[in-house]
């Protein structure tokens, strides 16, 4: 801003200035205070019902006061890069991970917040996984597999996804929290919890012209070491078994 910007924009500045933040910023001169609360107060309200609808757990965790405190700082702080309601979601992490300075949130704020976006991320994929050719006739060892595309691998270190607020984690687990998000073929939103084994097999088995799981699962069993390769290539088959059920597996690749 410089001491030649028109008279106008000066004018929204301040107008946009004290919508946001109405008891510390005071409304431009000649306008009424009362007025402008409506304004401020449908502002705030909007916002509040979008962020409380799209972040769900993370409201779960603050009372009514800490709650509305943090929307409204979310308001004064922020300055979004989008007029997309659907992008606002963003916005609120980017907030979170760069402007927030709350000493008394929890320490797995960020992460609860992304795990709400995520749930959110998936369900609007605008994949249709009915129209993804697959073949039901397979071996889920030794056949090509189709994984679901509308997934997201992510990693944690709380363990957000049971976070609520009779079960506030302390401390994070020694472990990260790996996390398999998915939709599945009616649109519900799924998640696994999956151990590092687990997370190496699903990453091979949906990379671009990934082996059948069997060649996954022996250089697995070859990996670790283990005395046993039929341990693995059991343990692995039960997995596969699980996650075809839940519609991370959709069918087998047909025939070209």
């Amino acid at each position: 801003m410089t001491d030649r910007e028109p008279e106008f924009i000066r004018r929204q500045r301040e107008f946009t200035r004290h919508l946001r933040d109405p008891t510390n910023v005071p409304p431009p001169p000649g306008l009424s205070a009362s007025r402008l609360a409506v304004y401020s107060n449908a502002i705030y309200l909007n916002i509040e019902r979008f962020m409380r609808d799209n972040f769900p757990r993370v409201r779960e965790v603050f009372d009514d006061a800490a709650w509305q405190a943090l929307v409204r700082d979310y308001l004064i702080r922020h300055r979004s890069d989008t007029p997309l309601f659907v992008e606002l979601p963003n916005e609120f992490l980017a907030y979170l991970e760069h402007e927030r300075d709350g000493d008394g949130d929890p320490p797995y704020l960020y992460e609860l917040a992304h795990f709400d976006w995520l749930e959110n991320a998936v369900a609007i994929d605008n994949t249709r996984l009915e129209d993804i050719a697959v073949s039901a006739e397979g071996d889920l060892l030794h056949t090509a597999l189709v994984i679901n595309p509308v997934h997201q691998l992510v990693s944690y270190r709380y363990p957000v996804h049971a976070t609520g607020v009779a079960a506030l984690p302390a401390v994070p687990p020694a472990r990260p929290i790996r996390l398999l998000a998915f939709r599945d073929r009616p649109g519900n939103f799924g998640v696994l919890d999956l151990n590092d084994v687990a997370v190496r097999l699903f990453s091979e088995l949906s990379a671009p012209g990934a082996p059948v799981a069997a060649t996954v699962l022996d250089g697995l069993a070859r990996d670790l070491q283990h005395p046993d390769p039929a341990v693995v290539i059991a343990g692995g088959l039960q997995l596969l078994e699980r996650w075809q059920a839940r519609d991370v597996i959709l069918g087998f690749a047909p025939d070209r």
